[in-house]
């Protein structure tokens, strides 16, 4: 899974767990230890399209959030294949023409 996509699993899972703020340091996300310039860069690129939301804890450090206003969005980016209308589209149009095949 890209870093993205694991940067906003995680952030949506502390949103609905929520115990004390749904705010996340990049650090404690699972895979940052191991390709910490990869993650940054993502976490990055989420707060300039302002999916997450970013600001300092106690001790100064950036913790990160989903942005309210655009987790439709995120929900959508965190579709599983299968629920994506495109691809029922797709399914449905291999389906009219095997039964088309088979008729003939």
């Amino acid at each position: 899974m890209s870093p993205k996509k694991t940067i906003l699993r995680e952030l949506q899972g502390a949103y609905e767990r929520r115990s004390d703020s749904p705010h996340v340091r990049p650090p404690a996300i699972p895979g940052y230890a191991d390709r910490p310039e990869r993650y940054q860069e993502a976490v990055n690129e989420l707060l300039q399209a302002r999916l997450v939301e970013g600001r300092k804890d106690a001790n100064g450090h950036l913790t990160i959030a989903l942005n309210e206003a655009r987790r439709p969005e995120v929900e959508r980016m965190l579709r599983p294949l299968w629920a994506r209308p495109a691809i029922w589209a797709v399914f449905a149009l291999l389906l009219a023409v095997g039964a088309r095949l088979v008729a003939v």
